[in-house]
């Protein structure tokens, strides 16, 4: 009766162990991996504008990184972000830059966002495309 005592308790804690390491198996690694942020973009609506000049290229390389510029003027807003990497500019309205906040909010992440006051370059090269110049 001894010996069952311990073999009972051994296969006890064999037990509590083998169900702690499937839960680990089964925790936040099996998960679906991060969106990136131009993943989150055009699931939010922002339509992508590939730049077609070497003058927009040269543009898409001034603008701050990792940051949503909002732009303004009498009777247009927007909200750009320039992916240098895939020569674009990301381009939405109010409703896509709140569904893409909804959809940072998920994922945790955060994105600077920058008013542009004076931005020359973006209402000529930008604006006529996306219908808002």
């Amino acid at each position: 009766m001894k010996k069952s005592a311990p073999s009972l308790l051994s296969m006890m804690l064999l037990g509590l162990i083998a169900l702690w390491l499937a839960g680990c198996a089964t925790g936040p690694t099996a998960t679906a991996p991060a969106k990136t942020t131009p993943e989150m973009l055009r699931e939010a609506g922002f339509k992508l504008y590939p730049a077609e000049t070497p003058q927009e290229l040269a543009h898409l390389r001034t603008c701050p990184a990792d940051t949503v510029m909002i732009h303004e003027r009498p009777g247009a807003k927007c909200y750009a972000f320039a992916d240098p990497p895939s020569k674009s500019m990301y381009i939405g309205d109010e409703e896509a830059y709140q569904r893409f906040k909804a959809i940072l909010e998920k994922q945790e992440r955060r994105i600077r966002e920058q008013r542009i006051e004076s931005d020359p370059l973006f209402w000529p090269m930008w604006g006529t495309r996306w219908g808002g110049g």
